[in-house]
């Protein structure tokens, strides 16, 4: 595994750790507050159905007090009058009160039982008996004493058993227990919509902390993958400068050899055969002395042309001294002379369009690509063009043999080299081949500046 992403594993594996982490002491603690709040809320409701029913029952005493402390008329009357308040007041679509013997029987006064239905009666004394069960447990009853307690009832509305919150009041004088309650079903709703509503913001605050980690771990991914790309770019761009003070370090070797070639070994070469040629002229008429001086003349002749090849080969002097038009004249020439390579030339003066490591680059380019042809193309016509249009200088190549197939595998270092050549002064190269009709390739630099006369020269080899 490389460094790099180990490094990138080990950023990104802490932010998913603690976002894991995060969830699951959300969700704990997110139950847990549940539970707190929804007993908080429970007993915050049930303390408020509480007062609601007390308070109920003080308005239902209030209302009969004034009844139950007669004493001016016989206690039938009264009681009477108490049953009817009693049964006249309800609230609420579940909210009633009921009367009872202090012993949880039902009330057998005749004046009293037909101010109700028999159903009611029916319902009413079976809820006595069973608030007497539970109110019994207290102790002995008092006025104005209260008891609240709970039991399960059915409740008019929905018919299904709920729970109930009661409450009574004792009227000993008449052994009666006035009784009322509330039922408690909506309690569950209500703790329920509260936790559902909690349970939606703790949803919105997981995706909302998921997403921040997701985000997170995305610009990490980014931010490495900006700093590779950066790294890569600046890798790259050092890479162009090195390859292109390596090229110019080595055309400036060979102009240096070629130099040293021509105006050194050449000249003394060539002051050697002089005295050579002297001697001969001298010797006439001795054969013994004059062949071998002739043979030592020739010898001299085929090394002063072998140097002069190689230092052309290594930097063309005319390259310098008469422009690349000429150069690549003087090369297809000498490529046409040494493959038998029909080579045709069209190319336009450049003059100060491209300087000289710009010449020297698509001089390299065209020494290449004829050196191929003559390797592996078996091609019997080559065409080299040299145009310009004051912006862009285009070099083309063009061979009518059996071409290459451009799979990486087969791409040489020839054909890299004159890429990295062409792109190392911003240029573009291109290649187009064919195994049935050839090559093509082609490199166009970016002119300098727009000389004020452009020159055509066309030259045929």
């Amino acid at each position: 595994m490389k460094f790099r992403t180990k490094l990138l594993i080990l950023t990104i594996l802490p932010i998913v750790l603690v976002t894991i982490a995060s969830l699951i002491l959300i969700d704990t603690q997110s139950r847990k507050l549940a539970r707190v709040q929804g007993i908080a809320v429970e007993q915050m409701i049930k303390s408020s159905k509480q007062t609601e029913l007390q308070n109920y029952m003080k308005l239902v005493r209030t209302a009969i007090d004034p009844f139950y402390g007669w004493n001016d008329v016989s206690i039938i009357q009264a009681q009477r009058q108490v049953a009817n308040v009693v049964n006249q007041m309800t609230f609420g679509d579940d909210g009633y009160f009921f009367l009872a013997r202090s012993d949880g029987s039902k009330i057998q006064n005749p004046l009293v039982l037909d101010k109700f239905d028999e159903p009611i009666l029916e319902r009413q004394a079976a809820e006595r008996r069973l608030v007497r069960k539970t109110i019994t447990k207290g102790g002995v009853k008092h006025d104005n004493v209260d008891r609240l307690y709970y039991y399960t009832w059915n409740k008019p509305s929905t018919n299904q058993r709920a729970e109930k919150l009661g409450y009574s009041v004792s009227l000993d004088r008449w052994d009666w227990t006035i009784g009322s309650g509330l039922y408690l079903d909506d309690i569950d709703e209500q703790i329920g919509s509260i936790q559902s509503k909690l349970e939606a913001n703790v949803q919105e605050t997981r995706k909302v902390l998921l997403g921040l980690s997701i985000g997170a771990v995305l610009l990490t991914s980014l931010f490495f993958a900006f700093v590779k790309f950066s790294e890569q770019k600046f890798a790259d761009e050092k890479l162009k400068e090195l390859t292109s003070e390596l090229v110019d370090a080595q055309e400036n070797e060979r102009k240096r050899v070629s130099t040293e070639l021509h105006d050194g070994i050449s000249q003394l070469l060539v002051s050697a055969r002089y005295g050579l040629d002297i001697a001969n002229v001298n010797a006439k008429g001795n054969k013994k002395i004059s062949a071998p001086i002739e043979k030592a003349s020739e010898t001299i002749s085929t090394a002063i042309t072998e140097i002069r090849r190689i230092s052309m080969a290594l930097r063309p002097s005319i390259l310098d001294d008469m422009g690349l038009a000429a150069a690549l004249k003087s090369l297809a020439k000498d490529f046409q002379d040494q493959t038998a390579i029909e080579t045709r030339i069209n190319a336009s003066n450049v003059g100060a369009l491209l300087n000289d490591k710009q010449k020297t680059c698509l001089y390299r380019v065209a020494q290449e690509a004829l050196a191929n042809v003559a390797k592996h193309s078996k091609a019997d016509l080559v065409e080299i063009k040299l145009t310009n249009d004051t912006r862009k200088i285009k070099l083309t190549v063009i061979d009518n043999g059996r071409g290459l197939d451009l799979d990486e595998k087969n791409v040489g270092h020839g054909l890299r080299n004159m890429r990295e050549r062409v792109e190392s002064h911003n240029g573009t190269f291109l290649i187009k081949s064919n195994t049935k009709s050839g090559m093509l390739l082609s490199a166009t630099l970016k002119a300098n500046k727009q000389p004020k006369i452009i020159e055509k020269t066309t030259i045929t080899a």
